[in-house]
Parts: C-alpha cells; structure tokens; sequence
C-alpha cells in the first residue's frame, strides 16, 4: 500500500510542477508582447513628418519661331489656277427669309434607298451650317419621273407660249406643272434649300426671272411666298411668255467661254442657277432652243460688215423692190392669221375655255394651211451658238462657281414637254434635240425624261409612267 501511495503522491507533484511550468511560460510571453507593442506604439506616436526637398535645375530654353502659315497660303494662292472672269456686277439684291424651325427638322438619315447621287462627293458643310453633312436638309422629289434628293434644289420651268401650245396641253399641263413643283416644295423639309427661276425667249433676248436672289429654306413662310409669286406666271392669256418686264436677273461674270456673258433661254436660267451653288438643277422645257448670237458678236466671229447688206443681197437677186414686196405679203398673211386666233380665242372664250397659243404666225399660218411668203437669204447662216459652244459655257460656268468651294458639279436634270401623241425619232429636228439635251444631263450626271402634255390629269397620269410615284 505504501508503495502505491508513494507513486500516487509523485504523481502529484509532477503535474503541480508542469503547470507551474506552463504558467510562468504563458506570463514570461505576454509581458514580452505587450512590452514590444509599447515599443512600436511609442516610435509610430513621435514619428517625424516627412519632408520634400526642391533642387533647382537649369533646363535650356527654346528658341520661339515665327508661324510661316502666311507664307504657304500666298504660295498656294499663286499655284491655284481658276477660269478668268470680268466682274459685271459686284453685288445681288438684298433679300429677307425667314430661318428654319430647328425644332421641326428630321434626320434625314434613312429612307432614301441606296441610288441617291444628289451631292455624292460633297466636301463642304452645305445647307443650314453643318446640318446639311447630318441629312438634316436632305430631302426627296419626284420631278415629272425624274427621282433625286438634295439639301439645295433649284427648279426651272420655261415661261415662253411654246409651253402652252394646244398639242402639248395647253394651259391644263402648265397649271399642272406649277401645282406640282409647289407640292414638291410644300413636301420638302424645313432645312432645305430651294429656289424657282422661270425664263422666256422672246425675240433675240432672254429673261429670268427668280423666286429670290438665293436659296431660301422650306419654311412655312417661304413655301407661302412661292405660291403668290408663282401663281400669275402664265395665268394671263395677254402676258403669257411676257417675263422680261419682272426679269431680275443680271450676269455676275463675263464667264471665259465663247458665250461669256450672252446665255440665253434654258442654258441663262442654269447660268443664273449655278452661280447659288444648288446640288440638284431641274429643268422644264419644252426645246433646245435658239440660243441666238448677238449681231455684234456675230460681226466678231464672223467677220461681216453688215453695212454690205444691202448689197449682198441685191447679188442673190432680192433687190430693193423685192423686199419691199415680201415685206407687203408678210404682213397681208401676218393680219390674216391674227384675225383667224382671235376668232379662234373668241369661240373658246365662249366655250369657257381658256384660249389658243402659237408658237409664232409662220406656224399656225401653216397648220392654217396658207403658205408663208419664203424670207430672204441670210448674209450669213450662223446665228445661234451650237451644243458645243452651249456644253463649254455650262462647264466653264460650273467650275468657277464650283471648285473655289470645293463642291462637285451639281446634277443637271431634263424634262422634256412633248405632244400627247409625240413618238421619239419621229421628227428629224425634234430627235436632234433631243440628243443635245441629253448630252447635257450625261455630262452633268442627270436624268433625262419625257412629259406628254394633255388636257385631262386621266390622260397626264396615263400617258406618263411613275408621274405621281
């Protein structure tokens, strides 16, 4: 038993010794942390604050240089090569429009088909200040069958009687085609620019007479002040083709071209129309026209002395007394074929219809079937500028008024007024103007298209294919 208890006891007094053991380790490390965290607490507490030290550094400094963008301007100015021209008229009429509403403007950036060549190419901020690059003035017409689009576009219709003949419509078409160019205004978008020229070719003259003296936007008020201008074109039987008493269109340049100052008809209208830069030029007409020489250039040209008239043609056997006799049949048939018009217009009159036109005596003296006394020879038989003369001036035209702005050449498009029962190539001279007329839309990149002029809008819309497309 003893034994027992003496191990028991030893037992004891091993553990008793291990946990005191133990105890002093635990408190010999916990007085050693909190004494090195005391240590730490105090250097963080007495920490200096750090401090930057500036060093001054020579740097080498640069020369400053003059800005040599004058210089490379004015060398550039020299090498810069535009047509010659003559300054005829320094300044255009003042005139008022009224702005856009910006807040009516659509996109424009769909919805217009992948065909469009209106303005392709175009390096400028045309239209309403930049808007114009965005689509915000693009807009779509339909121009007889003729489809484009463009943020400037300018119309032109010939005013002249030849537009109202009998054969081609008469008054009905042309109402229509007034009617129809106001509705394709009315239908363009606020931001686009437009403008209408209407022109007649009344003896050896020519006229133009514009909407306004530039472009204007579609606004409300601008497409209200279209059709009170455009309404009395024409609308007058007694002043119809008579456009040269509102004309209010002067030649800017004497252009470096054959015609120089002298276009006349359709080709001054597309003069006065490029000079404001549109991108789309739509032209109603209903012939290529005379396109007459001037006698002074003719004199020119031609080296004639038409002081020698007399003479000359006393050689081709029309003496003094011939002449006078021509002169007395001329006017006998001239008198005669007034009073078979004014029978004629008095009949309609009471018909209520509106009245006949002619596109001069020699014609309806002929549909008359009376013979019109033949006229004496020509001292010479140039008189009128040909295609070529008339494609130079409309390309030298275009270039100057074009390139300093870094535009490409507008689109120049045709509508060509015919008769109800017209067949292409039936007409020897009516073929070859066609042909000329569609050199210039080719060399413009335009459209060409026919309208059959009739007195019903049935017969408008049947005899013209994608007319109200």
């Amino acid at each position: 038993m003893a034994d027992i208890n003496g191990k028991n006891t030893l037992k004891h007094k091993m553990h008793v010794m291990q946990a005191e053991a133990a105890s002093i380790s635990v408190a010999i490390h916990v007085l050693f942390i909190v004494l090195a965290g005391s240590i730490v607490a105090v250097r963080w507490i007495n920490k200096e604050a750090a401090e930057f030290a500036g060093e001054n550094i020579d740097r080498p400094k640069l020369e400053r240089r003059q800005l040599q963008m004058p210089v490379k301007v004015k060398n550039m100015q020299k090498k810069s090569r535009r047509p010659q021209v003559k300054t005829r008229m320094s300044a255009a009429a003042k005139t008022s429009f009224e702005l856009p509403n910006m807040s009516s403007m659509g996109l424009g950036l769909n919805g217009f088909g992948d065909d469009y060549d209106g303005g392709a190419g175009r390096r400028d901020l045309s239209g309403l200040g930049g808007a114009g690059s965005l689509g915000f003035g693009i807009s779509g017409v339909n121009f007889f069958g003729i489809k484009s689009k463009g943020e400037k576009l300018l119309f032109i219709v010939d005013a002249s009687k030849d537009m109202l003949l009998d054969k081609k419509g008469g008054y009905y078409t042309y109402q229509y085609v007034k009617d129809k160019i106001r509705e394709m205004v009315d239908g363009m978008k606020a931001a686009t620019l437009f403008n209408v020229m209407v022109y007649d070719n009344k003896g050896n003259t020519s006229s133009v007479y514009m909407f306004q003296q530039q472009m204007v936007p579609a606004t409300e008020a601008n497409r209200d002040a279209l059709k009170k201008w455009f309404d009395p074109i024409n609308k007058n039987p007694r002043s119809v083709g008579e456009v040269k008493k509102l004309a209010n269109y002067q030649p800017r340049f004497e252009y470096d071209s054959l015609v120089g100052p002298d276009a006349m008809e359709w080709a001054g209208a597309v003069q006065a129309a490029m000079e404001q830069t549109p991108d789309n030029i739509f032209i109603l007409s209903s012939e290529w026209g005379q396109h007459v020489i001037p006698k002074e250039k003719r004199e020119t040209m031609f080296n004639i002395d038409y002081d020698d008239q007399k003479e000359w043609l006393a050689s081709q056997g029309w003496n003094e007394e011939r002449l006078k006799e021509h002169k007395r049949q001329s006017d006998a048939i001239r008198d005669k074929t007034k009073k078979a018009l004014e029978k004629e217009n008095k009949r309609r009159a009471a018909q209520g219809l509106p009245p006949k036109f002619i596109h001069h005596w020699h014609s309806y003296a002929k549909e008359l079937g009376w013979e019109w006394p033949k006229n004496p020879p020509q001292m010479h038989e140039r008189w009128h500028f040909n295609e070529d003369e008339i494609m130079e001036h409309l390309k030298a035209v275009s270039l100057f008024n074009y390139k300093p702005k870094k535009l490409r050449n507008p689109l120049v498009h045709f509508v060509y007024l015919v008769a109800s029962d017209y067949q292409t190539h039936a007409n020897e001279k009516e073929a070859e103007n066609v042909s000329r007329l569609r050199s210039v839309t080719k060399a413009f990149r335009g459209r060409f298209e026919f309208l059959h002029g009739a007195k019903t809008m049935e017969n408008l819309l049947a005899l013209n294919a994608g007319l109200e497309e």
